[in-house]
């Protein structure tokens, strides 16, 4: 008779998960023997290890994750049953260490850590503690004390992460409540909290138990949030002390956003009524958040879909504009400014602000002399200005305070940082000075209280970004984001040993550079400075004692642009070191430089990992809702025009596109005219007799307010511009809209809508729109609302396209030489797939092509910068190439999709060849089109990459010649290399 397994493993499988035979190794190598592993789905290509595992191959829904899991629970033979993802990996003991301590106290359930999966993961072979001692301690434990028959309500920290992949169930326990996964869902909490909840009692491991790869596929937030709106029931029947807890974290998650974000009027039942449920959430809960998300459950949960449309375009263009209002009489309260707010059939607590006027508190600088600790920070109320406020300090240990001295600061800095623009903080600064040598042993914190306007805030305050970590004296002092300053006892162990070398000196040139130099030799021959996939190096030089690096401009000859950049010292054998500050300089850092249009900061980890934080130089009164507040309050009504032109390509990213065709001839047929350009972070370069400003800067209002002339190429001025009388503003667009824009993205989901009063104001200010047709001058009037001149001039950035010799030297400045086909590769970019994966492989595609052939790969600019493409002999990353039109005229062939790109391309006559493998969802769901796209195209459509590369190689794209002609005819009609021309004669300098 065959004896059942002590323990059934079910994992769901539905063919080619990528790191599947490593999880089933994992299992394999369990100390736990008397196993079951059951692969339920369809797990194609994958050989079971050994006999120990079952295949079950399931028909319909082998797909779906739950319902292989329901399947493999059915067929489960074992005592005791447990999950694993294809992703993860078991260690070794993990279940045999579950399992023994459910066999040694009884309990219902046993779980244990769930740790990310990364290469320097622990060897997942090491094996957590064995079966409990008679105590209930694990033996030799070494993550801390193991919690045995415990449960859900003693321990709510199981609500954090209810997954099941660490987790063994009794069987018989398991088949008495009947859990089951939802199919559809791929989450596991609509059975882990519940088990929770309906257990007698549980036993969670100190150990990890699941190491887990990867992300599972993103699920429909309406079908979650209804499962979660389950379990709240379920708390509220069995388990009420934890339902006020679970019920904001649900009101104030992800998944409740998408829901609401998508709510269009009229709204079918089964939505309606999952928003209805809404009302039943707890009120203890609902009462604790901010207005704005109150008045959005309680719309929703009413079926008030209309005005939840207006409370979200609000929401969306001018909350940050609206403030506190203080009615009644005893007591008088504050209540937020919202709309609806005089509406009879909403609650006036609705619009309460209590929990909205909360304290903001930051430390956000401390440094060590003398044995004294000198801080700098901010204390505010949300909503309530802080001119007539009161801060106090102190440090807390328990119940005991120790006060310190405030002496109080301007901070304009707090104010334009805000994100609002009603409250003034600029009186929120404040310095305080700690005795070390007077303070008494233990662990302090730095509290704040503020008083202001009646109202009494007092918390921990929190820290800037950044971590900080030194020894001042005996006291070990760390400032961390999320726990602020803490003072505490030195202890023995310091930053680990750093192999690219420490930083001793830290310095700023004159002309901008950081100057780092360290002491005895350093293993780089570089510095490399990293942000997301963007790498840039400078030479080390050493000298017997020491070593320097000079950190500035790139190879480019541009600055750093804006973000943080991680310093790393590579190693001979290729891997990067990070490097450290030494402790004297993470008491006392180099402080913040402008330097260029960039202001630097420098910035370290606990373990003193120097980063670099950049960003534009705009001054307090420069960025932030508050200063364009200010900024329209003292404008001048009249002002007088000088011979200027502004220009602004992509909203100061780019010298490029139409803007930059009109600034040369401009400057060619007019050079005393100035042209000034606007530059958001920095990031490209302008021929000589150009003026370049920051984009929001003095400056660039300036400029703005005398020129004669402004062109961009985008809906992208300030919102503190206001047009002067006698200005021209001629908007160029940026291409042919095979896209649906502006207003005609009504019922585009996806779609990036700009709030219709913002795209009016802007469209008010032009004077002159461009159009390359008579169809895009249709298609662009409807899209933009906008009833003013068009000049039907062609595109001026299409001008390069007729130009043999641009043609050249693009190929010169890019380094191609010979007779290459050049296959430029430009994708558009997904309103719902921000990250910007490639459909098409450039590896695969590049070694698919011939000898030959060269692949440049140029990603859209709005997710470019977070994109790996390799460089090699045959493909060439191309996405931070300065402009577009240089790489069309260079190109022999283009591959795109969605993009623009092809009417401007149609003017060379060269082929072309559509990617389109996701046509239908993006046409019907995400954008939507202005015309037939399939059959208009002048070139292939195809939905697989294999499709395309063998077009690329065998095809012939001279069978669309009639259907390039007729595209061309009708969306390129006036492009003939003069289009540049015709702009400049039309705005009469």
């Amino acid at each position: 008779m065959t004896v059942p397994a002590r323990l059934s493993v079910v994992v769901p499988l539905h063919g080619g998960e990528e790191h599947a035979e490593e999880c089933l190794e994992s299992l394999r190598d369990q100390t736990l023997d008397d196993i079951e592993v059951i692969l339920v789905g369809r797990p194609r290509g994958l050989r079971p290890p050994d006999h120990r595992f079952t295949l079950l191959t399931l028909g319909d829904g082998g797909d779906d994750p739950g319902t292989a899991r329901n399947a493999g629970a059915s067929f489960a033979t074992g005592r005791y049953l447990t999950f694993a993802d294809p992703g993860s990996v078991v260690p070794a003991g993990a279940y045999r260490a579950l399992v023994g301590a459910l066999e040694h106290t009884g309990s219902d359930l046993a779980c244990g850590r769930i740790r990310a999966w990364t290469p320097y993961a622990p060897d997942h072979t090491s094996t957590p503690a064995d079966v409990p001692d008679q105590k209930g301690d694990p033996k030799g434990d070494p993550k801390g004390r193991a919690r045995l028959r415990t449960h859900i309500t003693r321990h709510p920290k199981l609500l954090d992460d209810p997954r099941a992949g660490g987790t063994v169930f009794r069987r018989e326990f398991w088949n008495r409540h009947g859990f089951a996964f939802l199919a559809g869902l791929g989450e596991d909490f609509p059975v882990t909290i519940p088990a929770h909840v309906l257990s007698t009692s549980a036993d969670v491991l100190g150990d990890v138990v699941c190491l887990t790869r990867g992300s599972r596929p993103p699920v429909d937030p309406l079908r979650r949030l209804e499962a979660m709106l389950e379990v709240s029931d379920l708390l509220g029947r069995h388990a009420p002390q934890l339902r006020t807890a679970y019920d904001l974290r649900l009101a104030e998650g992800p998944d409740l956003d998408a829901v609401l974000e998508s709510v269009r009027d009229p709204v079918p039942s089964a939505p309606a009524e999952i928003l209805g449920r809404l009302g039943r959430l707890d009120p203890e809960a609902v009462e604790r958040l901010p207005v704005l998300r109150r008045l959005q459950i309680h719309l929703a949960a009413c079926g008030m879909t209309g005005e939840l449309a207006e409370l979200r375009t609000f929401a969306a263009s001018e909350i940050r504009h609206r403030g506190v209002l203080r009615r009644g009489l005893r007591p008088r309260r504050w209540y937020l400014d919202y709309p609806l707010r005089r509406d009879p059939r909403l609650p006036r607590s609705l619009f309460d602000a209590t929990h909205d006027l909360r304290l903001v508190a930051c430390v956000d600088d401390v440094r060590h002399a003398d044995d004294r600790l000198a801080l700098a920070g901010h204390a505010y109320i949300a909503h309530l200005d802080s001119g007539r406020s009161r801060i106090e300090l102190w440090l807390q240990r328990g119940e005991e305070r120790i006060a310190l001295p405030v002496r109080r600061t301007r901070r304009p800095d707090v104010t334009a940082d805000s994100r609002q623009s009603v409250a003034c903080h600029d009186d929120s600064g404040f310095e305080t000075v700690i005795a070390l040598d007077a303070l008494p042993p233990g662990r302090w914190a730095l509290h704040a209280r503020v008083r202001a306007r009646g109202v009494t805030r007092a918390g921990r305050a929190a820290g800037a970004p950044g971590e900080r970590v030194f020894d001042a004296g005996n006291t070990r002092v760390s400032l961390t984001r999320d726990r602020g300053l803490t003072l505490g006892p030195r202890t023995g162990g310091g930053p680990r040993p750093d192999p690219g070398g420490e930083i001793s000196t830290a310095r700023w040139t004159e002309s901008g550079e950081l100057v780092l130099e360290g002491k005895g030799r350093c293993s780089a021959g570089r510095i490399v400075l990293e942000r997301g996939t963007e790498r840039h190096s400078w030479p080390v030089r050493q000298d017997e004692e020491t070593w320097t690096a000079a950190v500035g401009r790139t190879a480019e000859g541009l600055p750093l642009r804006s973000g943080t950049w991680r310093v790393l010292a590579p190693s001979p054998e290729g891997t990067d070191a990070r490097v450290r500050l030494s402790a004297a300089l993470i008491a006392d850092p180099p402080r913040p430089r402008v330097t260029g249009f960039h202001e630097i900061s420098v910035r370290t980890s606990r373990d003193g990992d120097l980063s670099l934080a950049v960003r534009p130089a705009l001054g307090p009164h420069e960025r932030g809702p508050y200063a364009t507040r200010r900024r329209r309050a003292v404008a001048p009504r009249r002002t007088t025009l000088r011979d200027a032109a502004v220009f602004d390509s992509y909203g100061g990213g780019q010298y490029s596109c139409n803007p930059r065709a009109v600034s040369e001839e401009l400057a060619r047929r007019h050079p005393d005219m100035e042209i000034v350009w606007a530059t958001r972070d920095g990031q490209f370069a302008v021929p000589p007799g150009v003026r370049l400003v920051l984009y929001g800067s003095r400056e660039h209002e300036e400029a703005l307010r005398t020129s004669r002339f402004v062109v961009a190429n985008r809906r992208t001025q300030p919102g503190w511009y206001r047009k002067p009388r006698g200005q021209t503003v001629v908007q160029t667009w940026h291409g042919t809209p095979l896209k649906r824009l502006g207003l005609d993205l009504e019922g585009m989901p996806y779609a990036q809508r700009v709030p219709r009063d913002e795209l009016a104001r802007q469209v008010a200010t032009w004077d002159l729109l461009l159009s390359p047709s008579p169809f895009a001058t249709s298609a662009l009037r409807g899209a933009f609302g906008y009833d003013g001149e068009i000049l039907e001039s062609g595109y001026p950035r299409n001008d390069v396209l007729f130009d043999p010799a641009r043609a050249r030297a693009a190929r010169r400045r890019l380094g191609l030489t010979g007779d290459r086909r050049i296959i430029l590769y430009a994708p558009t970019w997904r309103d719902d797939d921000t990250g910007g994966r490639l459909a098409l492989d450039p590896v695969r595609a590049a070694g698919a092509l011939g000898d030959d052939d060269l692949l440049l790969v140029r990603a859209h600019y709005l997710v470019a910068r977070d994109m790996t493409i390799p460089n090699g002999d045959r493909i060439r990353d191309v996405s931070r190439f300065p402009d577009m039109a240089d790489l069309l005229a260079a190109a022999d062939v283009l591959v795109t999709d969605y993009s623009s790109a092809m009417f401007d391309f149609a003017c060379t006559g060269r082929p072309m060849v559509f990617f389109t493998h996701d046509l239908e969802r993006y046409r019907d769901e995400v954008r939507g089109f202005y015309f037939d796209f399939e059959a208009e195209a002048p070139g292939p459509v195809l939905g697989t990459a294999d499709d395309v590369l063998d077009v690329l190689r065998y095809g012939d794209l001279g069978q669309f010649a009639a259907r390039y002609e007729g595209f061309a005819r009708r969306y390129c009609p006036w492009d003939d290399g003069h289009a540049s021309a015709r702009v400049v004669a039309r705005m009469r300098p």
